[in-house]
């Protein structure tokens, strides 16, 4: 069966060292491979295509099933890449699996009448059994992780159990790195799945109770670097991104799982660099200097607040003054950091606002990599079913227009500040603008 896989194109620029080819994607074409499909994977975000360069492609191409992979970044293209090449395409089975489909099944398929159905939740078994189904001409109503339209109703069939054993799975296919025109700054590997922590404002635990588990689940270390080393021999990057949630984890377990990749990793002597997320809470020089020593050289830390308030409100279970130590050894370790910060969310009081300024001017978070002003004028992003989602709506917050979820600050004034300072895009020019607001308040 001739299936093409579609990573849909994204309308902001991400740096180069982020830039990397979609790894969901890149896991469904493998297993649909070794199934013996013939898959085509057309990454328009790495490739730089824009929506009428992507639709062309899709045209184009010759398939007999189509499939995105979709997050909220994809949502205004996804819809519009379907409306496009439904008339074009129509013999075509048309899906999408990914964080959207997955937590918003029923209103994609109502705004997208040009599907035939979404997965939902883990993609890989659920891709194997449909397109298996579909290339036998068999119904592939009744599969699990399956959600479509029968008449005026949405069916949602219940998703099969996690895959357990990680190792199992083949590689991504990396077609969309081998296709690339430019110098690929780096290519992602996926340690893990899941995360043992509950922030309130991620997904992360919604999407793996679709398949009935909370628990995350990691892929040993040899299985790991035997990846690496595979994408360094065969494209010749030594730049490595993890997107793992969190690389580092909570407990002895992890931590040496973590160290035990950084040893393999150095032990490849392939000149490897590799950057990763974790917590503020997990830092340490125990843990940080051997891993610099393997070839560490950037943290995108989850630090999200300087206000205590807004971190109990996100369920972080850690403190400022983690967040501020944190930051601190990192710096002083000589590791490029970046941080994950919430300037605004919809509990913030005009108080809080400047607590959080002052917290960014402190620990130099308003300055960039070069020393220029960096953005930090950042709002609290929802997700459907996220449990800060579910609170916002029970305390009369949520702003719910169907996919766009928005809310409307407890304190009016917040709000205000909030709306001037997306139009100064810097925290210097917020706290003008907070004093600005407090006059004319008084």
């Amino acid at each position: 069966m001739k299936i093409l896989l579609v990573q849909p194109p994204i309308d902001y620029i991400i740096s180069e060292a982020y830039r990397t080819e979609g790894l969901g994607v890149g896991y469904i074409a493998a297993v649909l491979r070794r199934e013996g499909h013939e898959i085509t994977l057309l990454d328009a975000h790495l490739l730089g295509f824009d929506l009428r360069k992507t639709i062309s492609e899709i045209i184009a191409a010759d398939f007999d099933a189509l499939g995105f992979t979709a997050t909220d970044v994809h949502r205004a293209a996804l819809i519009r890449l379907v409306k496009a090449v439904r008339p074009a395409k129509p013999k075509a089975i048309i899906c999408a699996g990914g964080y959207l489909p997955s937590l918003a099944h029923d209103r994609l398929l109502k705004a997208c009448p040009g599907l035939d159905f979404v997965v939902r939740g883990e993609g890989e078994a659920v891709a194997v059994d449909v397109f298996g189904r579909i290339a036998e001409k068999k119904d592939w109503r009744d599969a699990p992780g399956v959600a479509y339209r029968e008449g005026d109703q949405i069916v949602a069939n219940p998703a099969p159990p996690l895959i357990r054993d990680l190792d199992s799975l083949p590689f991504p296919a990396r077609d969309a790195l081998e296709m690339s025109s430019f110098r690929v700054e780096s290519a992602g590997v996926a340690g893990s799945r899941g995360c043992y922590h509950n922030c309130s404002f991620c997904c992360l635990r919604v999407m793996n109770q679709i398949n009935g588990s909370r628990i995350p689940r990691f892929r040993g270390p040899e299985n790991v670097v035997a990846e690496i080393e595979e994408v360094h021999r065969k494209l010749g990057v030594t730049k490595i991104r993890f997107v793992d949630d969190d690389f580092i984890g909570p407990g002895r377990k992890t931590r040496e799982r973590a160290l035990a990749i950084g040893a393999l990793i150095k032990e490849l002597n392939a000149g490897i660099k590799f950057m990763i997320e974790c917590r503020a809470d997990e830092v340490d020089e125990d843990i940080l200097l051997p891993l610099k020593e393997a070839g560490l050289t950037n943290i995108y830390l989850g630090v999200e607040s300087g206000v205590q308030r807004a971190l109990d409100t996100f369920n972080k279970r850690a403190t400022v003054e983690q967040n501020k130590k944190a930051i601190e050894l990192v710096r002083s370790l000589g590791i490029n950091l970046r941080c994950g910060f919430i300037m605004f969310d919809p509990y913030a009081t005009v108080d809080e606002i400047q607590q959080n300024i002052r917290f960014a001017k402190e620990m130099g978070l308003d300055k960039d990599a070069a020393g220029g002003p960096a953005p930090l004028i950042t709002g609290l992003k929802l997700f459907h079913g996220a449990p800060v989602t579910e609170k916002l709506k029970e305390d009369g917050l949520l702003l719910d227009n169907g996919f766009e979820l928005s809310y409307r600050f407890k304190e009016p004034a917040v709000g205000l500040m909030f709306k001037t300072a997306l139009v100064c895009g810097a925290v210097s020019s917020v706290a003008k603008r907070v004093k600005a607001v407090f006059k004319r308040k008084r």
